[in-house]
């Protein structure tokens, strides 16, 4: 592991986070240098689709190589950050989820629904209509022996009256918000795929449009037909998937409001000596309470410094007791 740079995320995919990753890699850049490649231990239930990709991104602007390690959940926002990677390693206990944007309802606090839910109900009224329609035809026909232009007539005309009111209970509006919304994610997954090309033909609108719930597991297996290059962990990897899952499945770490980041690169060390194994002891704070963000400089963050960003520009953390500001991706 001396040729790679190890970094862990667990929580909400949200812009602190974003800001923690480059921060990170800013420090690990100052105190030994970036190698080339990268692991990036990650484990979310998701968040914000824009501040996956910015992490994405971050990875992808100053790796050659980047290999993810899941330890554990890592859903919609957190699959986009996987498609990053030129690699996935996936334990017993990983998994990824698919990619449709959950969206806010309008008349309900704090409850979303999937970008599809729509176009999945325009999909069902259609089969409805046709089959519907189909049925009436054949009914009024054979029962009736009318002409089938005749029965066609009237079949119509029995079906709009069961279908219009179903039908008009669509928004035109909500429809498109949520088609612009699922757009959100594909252009997103093309962007990132275009470089580490991990994805094979057609997965990405497999991920997006293809699997019954968000909440759908696509276990390392599964994981196998939509990406190219899937392992489980071994070495290094393995020892720190067995500490982190272990931390992940015994505390409340993954619904923290504030994701966890912690540059976790073993120290350098002659080619002769053999990599310190992980421990829960050089994982965990002083305190106990799980992995910390303070980065590999030994030093916290102070969140109101400028912070060079993973594409090169200067963005300002004008964080105030942990807000961050609203940013459009870059690029």
């Amino acid at each position: 592991m001396n040729d790679t740079d190890v970094f862990v995320y667990i929580g909400n995919v949200h812009r602190s986070g974003h800001y923690d990753i480059t921060n990170a890699i800013k420090k690990r850049k100052q105190l030994d240098g970036l190698q080339k490649n990268v692991l990036f231990c990650v484990a979310t239930y998701g968040g914000d689709p824009s501040a996956g990709y910015r992490i994405g991104r971050a990875l992808q602007h100053n790796y050659e190589h980047i290999t993810v390690l899941v330890v554990g959940p890592c859903k919609s926002a957190g699959t986009l950050m996987a498609v990053a990677g030129h690699k996935l390693m996936i334990g017993d206990m990983g998994e990824l989820g698919p990619l449709d944007i959950q969206l806010k309802k309008n008349d309900e606090i704090g409850e979303l629904s999937s970008g599809l839910v729509i176009a999945t109900a325009i999909e069902e009224i259609k089969s409805c209509a046709i089959s519907t329609f189909r049925s009436y035809v054949l009914d009024i026909k054979y029962r009736n022996q009318i002409s089938t232009k005749m029965s066609a007539d009237i079949a119509a005309k029995l079906t709009e009256a069961l279908i219009a009111p179903m039908a008009s209970q669509i928004d035109p509006i909500k429809l498109g918000e949520h088609q612009r919304a699922m757009n959100i994610a594909l252009s997103y997954g093309e962007r990132l795929n275009s470089h580490s090309k991990n994805l094979k033909e057609s997965s990405l609108n497999k991920l997006i449009a293809s699997y019954p719930a968000h909440g759908f597991v696509i276990d390392r297996k599964e994981a196998r037909e939509l990406f190219n290059h899937v392992e489980s962990p071994t070495g290094y990897a393995s020892d720190l998937y067995d500490i982190l899952g272990e931390m992940i499945s015994s505390g409340d770490i993954l619904i923290n409001d504030k994701p966890v980041v912690k540059d976790f690169t073993p120290n350098k060390q002659d080619d002769t000596t053999d990599t310190k194994e992980p421990t829960h002891d050089s994982i965990r704070t002083s305190e106990g309470d799980g992995i910390d963000s303070q980065t590999s400089g030994g030093t916290k963050s102070s969140g109101n410094e400028p912070v060079q960003g993973s594409d090169g520009e200067y963005a300002e953390a004008e964080r105030a007791a942990g807000a961050v500001p609203a940013e459009q991706p870059s690029e």
